[in-house]
């Protein structure tokens, strides 16, 4: 019994050292960002280090925040971002989760990338693919080259992506078909690029990539410094030398004050040089002034005539009456105006006015 516990102990410690001996190393650890882990087919973890060689069928999981960049043994890189999870074949990765920026420096070795419901086929290029565990969202987009991207569960319908494209597979989005290739917009472009801020220069080189806090601004162009500026005037009454005002940093507060002058004048020499021209004594011209028409009369005011009491004269009384000065002109609307009122409004009453007619009568 206890031999034949011996044997089947031993035939055990062969068959794991047989199976640990056939695990072969399918990529290499070219840089690491952050903490990574990697656990082998025989479920032990380990944490990844610079340098690591990884073996086939382990899977590869990378921290929030951190990133690792993978390359295998047939010059193609693996940049994953934080989140990340991957696992590793021979000619194939499986991306389970997150993002990872893949580039192939050559094209004799077809290989292939999967998600759960997408595969994208390439050769040489150099493609970003993303996998959304909670919507099963596959997306790919293909910065250089060109790739075929189809559904894992039907091959038969393909698209070859190209350049500055990109293409998605969604179950809920014509039947998990993939997408037709669209080009990709400036705002979907940031989006994805702002994940990669940790690509390694040597491998993938320089790469215009936009992090998360950046305003958009141009990538090429830096604002210089301000610089003092001289520049000569030859009249002399001006300052011949003037200075460019230092640039305006954003939320400075800039107090002006109220008697301003121009940034031109020193000294008040324009306020001379004008006091002097307005107060020049100006000798005034004669003009001749021509008129043209009817003799021309000098107006004299209107003269108005005496009007006289409307008050009942006394028999027998003297009544001075004052001769009008200045010269009196008839108008006759107001003369016919004037004896329709004394025809409507007598002096007398009617008695008094019989009596009168009939003293004139002798």
């Amino acid at each position: 019994m206890k031999t034949s516990l011996k044997r089947l102990s031993s035939s055990l410690l062969f068959l794991i050292i047989s199976f640990s001996a056939s695990a072969r190393p399918v990529a290499q650890v070219v840089d690491v960002s952050g903490t990574a882990f990697v656990v082998n087919k025989l479920g032990k973890t380990k944490t990844i280090k610079k340098d690591q060689q990884i073996d086939e069928y382990s899977e590869v999981l990378v921290e929030e925040g951190a990133a690792l960049t993978l390359n295998d043994y047939y010059n193609t890189s693996y940049h994953s971002t934080g989140g990340s999870h991957l696992k590793l074949f021979n000619k194939s990765i499986q991306l389970k989760k997150g993002k990872s920026w893949i580039k192939s420096m050559t094209s004799k070795y077809p290989l292939s990338v999967t998600t759960a419901n997408g595969q994208v086929d390439f050769s040489k290029g150099e493609f970003i693919v993303t996998f959304d565990q909670t919507t099963n969202r596959s997306q790919y987009f293909v910065v250089n080259g060109e790739v075929e991207v189809s559904n894992i569960l039907n091959k038969e319908i393909k698209y070859q992506i190209p350049a500055g494209s990109f293409s998605f597979i969604d179950p809920d989005v014509d039947n998990g078909m993939p997408r037709s290739p669209t080009k990709v917009g400036l705002q979907s472009l940031e989006s994805t690029l702002s994940e990669f801020n940790q690509l390694p220069e040597k491998i993938f080189g320089k790469k215009n990539v936009v992090p998360k806090s950046a305003a958009r601004s141009l990538a090429s162009v830096s604002e210089p410094k301000p610089k003092e500026v001289t520049v000569k005037k030859e009249p002399a009454t001006l300052p011949t030398e003037i200075k460019e005002a230092p640039a305006i940093k954003k939320g400075e507060i800039i107090y002006l004050t109220t008697h301003r002058k121009p940034a031109s004048v020193e000294q008040g020499i324009a306020h001379n040089y004008y006091k002097k021209i307005v107060n020049k004594k100006r000798t005034p011209t004669k003009v001749k002034i021509k008129i043209y028409g009817s003799a021309w009369k000098k107006p004299q005011p209107p003269s108005r005539p005496v009007r006289t009491p409307a008050s009942i004269k006394v028999i027998g009384a003297s009544v001075e009456e004052k001769k009008p000065t200045g010269i009196i002109t008839n108008d006759p609307e107001f003369e016919m105006s004037l004896k329709k009122h004394e025809a409507q409004q007598p002096k007398y009453s009617k008695e008094l006015g019989n009596l009168i007619d009939e003293l004139k009568s002798y």
